[in-house]
């Protein structure tokens, strides 16, 4: 949830600066807010399923975690290219 507040308040600083920096915050933004709502489902439907179903949501969601922190290094590289990289795989809110 930090890292969140984090990358919104420096997309919300920087978004001005270029279309490139723009894009990647929103996506990087769009990334969160799709991860923090994973663990709100992840944590409702271990607690819905008297906690058995944490042996399912858990592991995903940590998953889900990983996939984010590689895609956004990689989305990161691009970016240092001058390229645009659409993260897949997350909810867009932002657009």
């Amino acid at each position: 949830m930090l890292g969140l507040v984090a990358v919104l308040v420096i997309w919300l600083i920087y978004r001005e600066r270029s279309a490139l920096v723009d894009f990647h915050g929103k996506q990087q933004v769009n990334a969160g807010i799709t991860l923090v709502l994973a663990g709100l489902v992840a944590g409702i439907g271990t607690v819905i399923t008297f906690f058995i179903g944490g042996f399912v949501f858990i592991p995903a969601l940590i998953a889900y975690g990983i996939y984010l922190l590689v895609i956004s290094i990689l989305a990161a590289v691009a970016a240092n290219r001058g390229e645009y990289y659409r993260i897949p795989l997350i909810i867009r809110f932002i657009k």
